[in-house]
Formats: C-alpha cells, structure tokens, sequence
C-alpha cells in the first residue's frame, strides 16, 4: 500500500483528486466498451471482416461474453425493432475478446489518461478541491 500511496503523490494525485480519477476511468471504460462493441457491430454487416471476427469466437471469453450481453441486454434487443438481435449480441461478445485482449494496454492506458486528466482540470484551475 506504501507504494500506491507513494506513486499517487509523485503523480499529484491527493487523496480528494482520488475520486475524479475513478471518474474519469470509468467514463474511459465506458467508452471503449461502446466505442469497440459499434465498431463490431459496423463491421459483422461486411463479410471480409466477418470472417475475421467470427475467428474471435475461438476466444475462451467469447461465451462469457455473450452470455453477458444476453443477459444484461435482453429487454433492449426484445424491443428496439431497427437493431439486429443476433448481430448486437455477436457485436458484445466480439467486442469483450477485444477488450480482453488488448486488455495489457487499455488498463495502464486508462490509468495513465485518467490521471492526466486529473492533473490537467485540478493544474488549469477547472476544478478545485473544497
């Protein structure tokens, strides 16, 4: 823990700027998980990448996947009338092997955003600590 606590303050990272950090990543988070499971969703209408992204679905991650977006998504691939159930349920799935797997970049990566930003809003003064 001292060593957490150590590179929070060599980053300027004080305990109150702790909770824009969180922020920050999760909003991070969010957008990767939508920003990749569109461009799946984009990319399963074109048969070349299709083809391609079906080879995901050897992934050991591919089912936890989509048993995911089954479940959490039911009510709204039961009722949006325009959105290809299976195509949406595929494009989660393709979309969490992606994120697994580029998983050693994205978290350092939303770290490393999420504290520059920090720093940045708290540094020019958009934020302050009250």
């Amino acid at each position: 823990m001292g060593r957490v606590k150590e590179a929070m303050e060599e980053a300027g990272i004080t305990p109150g700027k702790v909770g824009a950090c969180l922020l920050v990543h999760e909003i991070i988070g969010i957008t990767v998980m939508v920003g990749s499971w569109a461009v799946c969703y984009k990319l399963l209408k074109h048969n070349s990448a299709r083809r391609t992204l079906e080879r995901l679905s050897q992934h050991r991650t591919y089912s936890t996947g989509k048993l995911w977006v089954e479940k959490r998504f039911s009510s709204i691939t039961r009722h949006a009338t325009q959105l290809n159930t299976e195509q949406f349920i595929i494009a989660g799935a393709m979309s969490t092997v992606f994120r697994k797997i580029a998983s050693p970049v994205l978290v350092p990566g939303k770290i490393l955003l999420s504290v520059s930003a920090v720093r940045y809003l708290y540094s020019s003064k958009q934020l302050e600590i009250r």
